[in-house]
């Protein structure tokens, strides 16, 4: 834990807390770290979750399967982003969506009933901590709502200039990269991905984009 102490100094998960007290959170939270390889998962829609993540290195993407066995990506989280905090909510219940590792990453799980339990351990820092997580679960749901944005458009073309737009105020810069494979942008915003092909094509020849591979460039607003 100790090689992780400047990233967890910088995190809002442990915003405004000292070293000692990132270190005394870490004890009565049980926080361990996990690596996974890119593609393995880290949980199944249909198991209960009893820990938060917080990722300190990779990409994740969540995940949802519906009865039919459609598959799509609803959201993408990022060194220093939340997961799992469905589970402060509803312990031991199933969680309604997957995970699994865009790239290799490396995650620290920290136990549910150390948050949720009031005889718990953590005293004053206990309200720290869920101060601080709550602030984060508010950040979620903000990217939930850029989601349900993007795919409200009827257009594909509509779909992509917005979730393209998002990604360069994201990045601060009309030029970017996108943390998606075709095949994983598709899945996002919920499209065929050779219709996505065609129209990412079409959009460049018309002279709104220039992109190779999963790197953009926006040239102007449809």
């Amino acid at each position: 834990m100790k090689d992780y102490m400047p990233f967890f100094e910088n995190t809002d998960l442990f915003r405004d807390f000292s070293t000692d007290e990132i270190v005394a959170a870490l004890s009565c939270l049980e926080g361990n770290i996990q690596k996974y390889k890119k593609k393995d998962i880290l949980f199944m829609q249909d198991k209960p979750l009893t820990a938060v993540g917080l990722i300190l290195r990779g990409t994740i993407y969540l995940t949802k399967e519906d009865a039919s066995g459609a598959f799509s990506i609803f959201s993408e989280l990022t060194d220093g982003e939340l997961f799992g905090e469905t589970a402060l909510l509803f312990e031991q219940e199933y969680s309604g969506y997957g995970a699994y590792a865009a790239d290799d990453s490396e995650i620290l799980f920290i136990q549910m009933q150390n948050i949720t339990n009031p005889s718990g351990s953590l005293c004053a820092i206990r309200g720290k901590v869920i101060e601080n997580l709550l602030a984060l679960i508010v950040k979620n749901n903000r990217l939930l709502y850029h989601k349900l944005d993007i795919v409200s458009h009827k257009s594909l073309r509509q779909r992509i200039l917005h979730y393209l737009e998002l990604q360069a105020r994201r990045n601060h810069s009309s030029s970017f990269s996108i943390p998606f494979t075709r095949a994983d942008l598709a899945d996002y915003l919920t499209v065929d991905r050779s219709a996505l092909s065609r129209e990412l094509r079409r959009m460049e020849q018309d002279g709104l984009i220039k992109y190779t591979k999963n790197k953009f460039e926006l040239m102007q607003k449809a």
